[in-house]
């Protein structure tokens, strides 16, 4: 039996079972992952930050707008850490909250009890590799799976 997949032979609820709970034992590094770059932005360690980060890492920013799309792409540790830690911890009125993002960890940035942006975050041996960042309101209420 492989250990990615839930076995054919259980049916109904056990089979549902038996998918969340490897669910929850395969994002748990995960979770931890993006627990500890949320806090590593909060203090503002750019160096802490950037450990975590694979050394050809993107970051990619969806402006969300349907008028005039725009998807800007950084590109490489030093560069990517910067534009991080300027979104994370310049504005003092956001509000950062770890959450399920489309059933993988994540983070949502609200201001005002609006959400302004929510982000996602793809590993590889344990980096962040492409971390995605959305923004627009509007989209993002359809986004969030809890």
């Amino acid at each position: 039996m492989a250990l990615t997949t839930a076995p054919k032979a259980l049916t109904g609820s056990t089979r549902h079972r038996w998918i969340a709970a490897w669910r929850s034992l395969t994002h748990t590094p995960h979770r931890r992952a993006v627990h500890a770059f949320r806090l590593a932005a909060e203090r503002g360690d750019g160096k802490e930050l950037a450990s975590m980060l694979a050394p050809d890492v993107a970051v990619v920013v969806d402006s969300g707008d349907d008028e005039y799309p725009t998807v800007r792409v950084v590109r490489g540790v030093d560069d990517a850490a910067v534009l991080l830690m300027h979104g994370l911890t310049d504005p003092a009125d956001v509000v950062i909250t770890e959450r399920p993002v489309n059933d993988q960890p994540g983070l949502v940035l609200e201001r005002d009890s609006e959400r302004v942006a929510v982000m996602t975050i793809d590993f590889i041996a344990g980096l962040m590799a492409v971390v995605w960042i959305r923004l627009q309101p509007e989209k993002l209420r359809h986004w969030i799976h809890v």
